[in-house]
């Protein structure tokens, strides 16, 4: 994915101040929300007023505690359950011989390459690891970066396809937009993709990163034209 490195990492920061910012409101809204039923049922059992509100402030701050305590378990289960579907165990999938379409490839002989690689899928079905490999030629320099584009968007309707497979046609996708395709629209559609398939990965906050760089620049274009 191509990105100004410098940018990126500002932008990634200030994502991680919003993120700060957004646990410290979750954290006084849990505790000023448990602090008031602990004052409402200190009141109700007939607590002596004073201790009131001893029991309201510890009730907050341990409501509180619980409260960004669960946030953070849900968010680890959701991060391993992602993660985990990235390279999913069991068995894997079968190899498909392909290097006689590769071969051609690196002669220079992409149309024929490409035949063959539609001989092979006509043979064993669209399988991922076909679609990928030819894609993985034709996003070299002189390949077809048109080509390319549907065939990862092909990997990715993929019945076989795996998250780890969803994840690389789509960083591709995104290159492809900003460099040979240069359609910034789609580039921007598939960083939201990213984002929203791949939460609590590293890739996904570049996205976001990139994103809110972009429309940052956007903006000041249309301030300053």
């Amino acid at each position: 994915m191509t990105m100004d490195p410098v940018l990126l990492e500002q932008a990634v920061h200030r994502e991680r101040q919003r993120g700060r910012r957004n646990w410290l409101a979750i954290a006084v809204y849990a505790c000023s929300c448990f602090g008031i039923l602990s004052f409402v049922f200190a009141s109700v059992g007939r607590v002596p007023f004073p201790q009131r509100f001893y029991v309201a402030a510890m009730g907050g701050l341990i409501g509180g505690v619980f409260t960004i305590i669960g946030v953070q378990l849900v968010q680890a289960f959701t991060q391993f359950g992602v993660r985990a579907m990235l390279e999913p165990g069991g068995s894997g999938r079968d190899a498909v011989v392909h290097s006689h379409a590769e071969a051609m490839a690196v002669r220079g002989n992409f149309e024929a390459a490409s035949k063959a690689f539609d001989q092979a899928r006509a043979e064993h079905g669209e399988r991922a690891s076909l679609l990928r490999a030819e894609a993985d030629i034709q996003l070299r320099q002189d390949g077809n970066p048109e080509r390319a584009r549907e065939l990862l968007m092909r990997l990715r309707r993929s019945s076989d396809a795996t998250r780890a497979d969803e994840l690389y046609a789509t960083h591709r996708l995104v290159d492809l937009y900003l460099g040979p395709l240069q359609d910034d629209a789609r580039a921007m559609a598939e960083l939201r993709r990213l984002a929203e398939r791949f939460p609590g990965t590293r890739d996904a906050e570049g996205a976001l990163a990139e994103l809110q760089r972009r429309r940052a620049l956007m903006n000041d274009r249309h301030e300053h034209p």
